[in-house]
């Protein structure tokens, strides 16, 4: 009996499994379920019948073994009820919709800052950001001079320099911070920052007046809000202090009337713009004036290519530079030359043309070298003396600068001290306009108590002529002037070769 009710519960216990086997089965419909089930049934108990017959007859007396046998068909039903709980890994995955991964934004840049103070550049640096790989920096120039926003460039570092910029110009920048996921960059917010290049420095400053007032004047700076004026001077301990402020950029010039003839003051002009709550300021442009240091009155004349200037001395002076320019307000012009003087000869000039001659006196030390100012004087060139044009070849003989030049094609071959005939009266050197009429070499020249061996002869005016004189050892000076010659130039011999081998018969010697 125990045998028989077991071959019953295994028949039902397996009718169930293969029902749930049946219904975890995919794609098949309803109604092939319920047809199928109840097939399945039918046939279970039919089986189930025909089993337990064989079973009574077979196996009776087997009790333990069929409570085994019940056993392990309960264990297969739970296994097969567990399995059908289980879903199948394979097919859920095929089912599910996927999961959108998240982006990790970049952090925002902070403690953007400008560390440079230039003209043409702009340094900038920033806190780093924790996730980013760079930097990328953007800037637009607020004045409305390159249109809008421009990308300057991308860095690994906290810090960037952007060169080549406008000086006193407004510049904006923003920076941002980027990292690199799954081969693509994303860029984080953008941090602005406002600033400005700095001024350029004053140009031309230039001293206009230096007697008892003093005025300087300089380029104007168009983007400029105004000028700070700064002064050292004895009256400061000539310490710098911030002397003046000029507001408005069209501004180029300031007088200063509180000096004391004689001292020293240095200026330092600066050009300043304020913009965004900040004051950005110019490199300094720095000038000495002495006051006193005034420009000379003086007066030209013009002849033999050449202009001579004759000035009052300034009691403050050291030297005095001379130039000429072909404009008035001309500030590149010919420096001629210096001299401790107080008056000057130029060298030979074109004929014919126009200038504007300047003598500038200078105080110059060891601690100094101060320019004073100066004014234009104006004329043309004149090429004639005596009456005669002197042309581009000429020999040119000063007796009050005892100097001699010589000129071939327009272009001074040679210059040099000399001595002049013995201003007594009775031996002074002809003034005039003469040519060479004769030359020799290695010839002695003789006369009324004297008699001289020279290397190089040439005769202009009756028994003058230009020779070298071996026995001088000083040319120059006011040696004429009691120990001059019998009326001839006295010239060293290496300078009376060169006249000697660069001239002929018929060359112009002009003496005055």
């Amino acid at each position: 009996m125990k045998m028989r009710k077991s071959k019953k519960l295994l028949a039902l216990l397996l009718s169930a499994v293969m029902a749930v086997s049946a219904a975890s089965v995919v794609g098949v419909s309803a109604a092939q379920t319920d047809e199928q089930t109840a097939a399945a049934s039918d046939n279970a108990d039919t089986a189930g019948a025909e089993e337990e017959g064989v079973t009574l007859a077979d196996n009776e007396g087997e009790d333990f073994n069929g409570a085994k046998d019940e056993a392990e068909a309960i264990a297969a039903v739970d296994d097969a009820h567990s399995a059908a709980a289980e879903p199948d890994e394979e097919i859920v995955a095929a089912t599910e919709a996927p999961t959108e991964p998240q982006i990790p934004v970049p952090g925002n840049v902070v403690n953007l800052q400008k560390t440079s103070y230039a003209t043409n550049s702009i340094s900038l640096t920033w806190n780093k950001v924790a996730n980013a790989v760079g930097y990328i920096v953007y800037y637009y120039n607020a004045d409305g001079e390159e249109g809008g926003w421009h990308k300057a460039g991308t860095t690994k570092n906290t810090a960037f320099t952007l060169n080549r910029l406008r000086n006193t110009t407004q510049y904006h920048f923003m920076v941002s911070a980027y990292l690199t996921y799954n081969g693509k960059n994303y860029e984080g917010n953008r941090t602005l920052k406002k600033t400005a290049t700095q001024p350029g420095a004053v140009g031309m400053l230039l001293r206009v007046r230096s007697s008892q007032i003093i005025e300087l004047r300089w380029n104007a700076n168009t983007k400029a809000t105004g000028y700070k004026i700064f002064r050292s001077s004895p009256e400061s301990g000539n310490k710098e202090v911030l002397y003046k402020t000029i507001v408005g950029k069209q501004n180029r010039s300031f007088v200063d009337t509180n000096v004391k003839v004689g001292n020293i003051y240095v200026y330092n002009v600066k050009a300043y713009r304020e913009c965004n709550g900040c004051g950005y300021s110019s490199p300094s442009n720095r000038l000495k004036c002495l006051s006193g240091l005034g420009a000379p009155a003086f007066n030209i004349s013009t002849s033999r290519s050449k202009v001579d200037l004759v000035w009052n001395y300034n009691k403050f002076a050291t030297r005095y530079d001379i130039y000429c320019y072909d404009k008035p307000d001309s500030l590149s012009g010919t420096k001629l030359g210096s001299t401790t003087s107080n008056r000057f000869t130029s060298p030979r000039l074109q004929p014919g043309r126009k200038l504007y001659f300047r003598v500038y006196p200078l105080y110059v030390t060891k601690q100094h070298s101060i320019t004073g100012t100066a004014v234009n004087r104006t004329l043309t060139v004149n090429g004639n003396i005596y009456g005669k044009a002197m042309g581009d070849t000429y020999v040119e003989v000063s007796i009050d600068k005892q100097h001699m030049w010589y000129y071939k094609n327009g272009k001074l071959i040679v210059e040099t001290d000399v001595v002049t005939g013995n201003a007594d009266g009775w031996h002074n050197t002809p003034k005039g306009y003469f040519s060479m009429y004769q030359r020799a070499r290695n010839t002695t020249l003789s006369g009324p108590g004297y008699s001289s061996f020279v290397e190089y002869w040439m005769a202009f005016s009756g028994g003058c002529g230009i020779h070298d004189a071996s026995w001088r050892s000083r040319f120059g000076g006011s040696i004429y002037k009691g120990d001059g010659s019998h009326g001839c130039v006295n010239t060293p011999v290496d300078k009376v070769r060169i006249i000697y081998n660069n001239s002929d018969y018929g060359t112009p010697v002009i003496v005055y």
